[in-house]
């Protein structure tokens, strides 16, 4: 048969050519095989000293693809009749060797993969019945670690421990980060049986494209404070994966961890994939959620109720006014006029608004008003105040600040998969500090004695003592602070501690265990026991 030409095209890592080489194939319905290679960290060149960057993108410093000559039974031609492609039209023969090869070597520059050697006239025409059946798009890949057709069965699905680590028992080779990402997915399993992952392969390929990350803390953290949601993008990790995160707000109006998202930079449909995924993992939240709020630079932020019916999505206005003063300014408005846009923001019901946008309009340069319309108008009942859901006990934008900026300091900008997910545990297990210990300590004071309210006070300040340790149990939760243990009801309004048994008023170990769970500080029930503590509020 005639030759058919392989472009000549230098590789700056095995998948580039890996993705190359399949659409190659697919024209050409020819069936390659990995036949002969030579790792590159282990070319035995005393010239080769390969950056161990490049090493690792580039997998091998020779390889040398074999024609897979595979001849169907019963079938001599592939324009075959059907009559004639039988049960034993897939049943492959061994057939006389096929002399066509391809060689890739290390090139010159030490930083590529190129063909230096090519024979493509096979002895047999090609196919495309056996090529239909026995070609899998990404082999070259799976080959040197997992096979395809496991990681294409696995992605989007919720895996659990055993998943895991026969996921790790069937890699050939590191490749990819793939085993160190497992392994430190194998070691949340270990500290946390109850955490629920989801894995997204890129199709027909080996490479991660997202983890969806709940530990069982974060999920019923998530089940117990499920009204307000925030989704939003927290960093850039390295030059490929981005980190989003789901936090809720707790009864101490803390941002709390619900959901961690690590993904390639510019996957799509990430919001629905996130919420779609919580709510599987906590069915019932569906219709408990009343808003999500949204980063401005979020897609799709309709979909919030295809998911979530109850749900109404939501952007931190502060942020969508600066943006909406800083373009205003930028095409040509007056500045003394930027208050315009704030009164608009601030509409109490729709004519309001509606004579804000005519009032703009006369008063804003046309460019401006057009920019509006098109990319900020269809989306007032997710900023404007009238349609907004009031949040009026914090600031959405200086809650989800505080948020993001521990969990930026906890990671670096060079993190790989595998360290992210190991830094996540520790940071989604860290202590956080009591930001508003002065206001409950002022709740207690105006409903307490001053004598009891100031032992109260300082037993808040105890409570941010950092070697405390909780455990749940079925009979109520166990602190620890390295010396003794102190067991606490599910309640979280009695503790086996001297100091509460002695007085029947709130201790650290109730504070400790009730800010780690997200309860309130300030809470009477806590005083329900004391009836001296109590008098005051009657």
């Amino acid at each position: 048969m005639e030759e058919i030409n392989l472009p000549v095209k230098e590789f700056f890592s095995w998948e580039e050519f890996s993705n190359f080489f399949d659409e190659w194939c697919e024209q050409t319905t020819s069936l390659f095989y990995k036949k002969k290679y030579i790792l590159l960290n282990k070319a035995r060149w005393g010239s080769i000293q390969v950056d161990p960057e490049v090493a690792h993108s580039l997998k091998y410093s020779t390889v040398r693809l074999a024609c897979k000559n595979i001849k169907i039974k019963g079938i001599l031609k592939c324009n075959t009749s059907s009559e004639e492609t039988g049960s034993d039209a897939l049943n492959p023969e061994k057939n006389q060797s096929c002399g066509a090869y391809i060689q890739l070597r290390l090139s010159n520059s030490q930083n590529s993969l190129v063909v230096t050697e090519c024979q493509l006239i096979h002895n047999h025409e090609p196919c495309s019945i056996a090529f239909k059946h026995y070609f899998r798009k990404g082999h070259l890949i799976s080959n040197s670690c997992l096979p395809v057709r496991t990681t294409n069965k696995i992605s989007k699905q919720i895996v659990g421990a055993y998943d895991v680590k026969r996921l790790i028992a069937c890699c050939k080779s590191p490749d990819y980060g793939l085993l160190d990402s497992l392994s430190a997915l194998d070691y949340l399993f270990t500290t946390d049986p109850g955490a629920k992952i989801k894995l997204v392969f890129i199709e027909d390929s080996v490479i991660i494209k997202t983890v969806f990350m709940v530990t069982s803390f974060m999920a019923s953290l998530c089940q117990r404070f499920p009204v307000i949601l925030f989704f939003d993008k927290v960093m850039s990790l390295n030059e490929e994966f981005d980190l989003y995160c789901i936090f809720c707000v707790d009864a101490n109006l803390k941002a709390r961890d619900c959901a961690y998202v690590l993904t390639r930079k510019g996957t799509s449909n990430l919001l629905r994939f996130a919420l779609a995924s919580l709510v599987q993992i906590a069915a019932e939240i569906k219709y408990r959620v009343r808003c999500v709020i949204l980063d401005l630079e979020i897609e799709e932020k309709k979909v919030v109720q295809d998911i979530l019916p109850n749900a109404h999505p939501q952007m931190i206005r502060l942020q969508v006014l600066h943006k909406l003063c800083n373009k205003a300014v930028e095409m040509g408005a007056e500045e003394e006029k930027i208050k315009l846009i704030l009164d608009m923001a601030s509409c109490s019901s729709p004519e309001q608004y509606f004579q804000a946008v005519k009032t703009m309009a006369l008063n804003f340069p046309s460019e401006f008003i057009k920019y509006f319309m098109e990319e900020w108008h269809d989306l007032r009942e997710m900023w404007v105040d009238y349609w907004c859901y009031k949040t009026p006990h914090f600031n959405p934008a200086a809650l989800l600040s505080r948020r993001k900026q521990a969990i930026t300091a906890a990671l670096s900008k060079s993190d790989t998969v595998a360290e992210c997910i190991l830094h996540l545990m520790v940071t989604e297990t860290t202590k956080q500090s009591i930001q508003n210990e002065d206001d409950v300590a002022i709740g207690y004071h105006s409903v307490c004695s001053s004598e009891n309210a100031s032992l109260i006070e300082e037993e808040l300040g105890f409570s941010r003592h950092d070697s405390y340790e909780v455990k749940d149990t079925p009979n109520g939760f166990l602190l620890s602070d390295g010396v003794s243990e102190f067991l606490m009801d599910r309640e979280l309004l009695t503790c086996s501690c001297t100091i509460h048994s002695s007085s029947l008023l709130p201790c650290r170990h109730l504070f400790a265990t009730r800010f780690r769970n997200g309860e309130a500080l300030f809470d009477l029930k806590l005083l329900e026991k004391n009836k001296v503590a109590s008098t005051k509020m009657s």
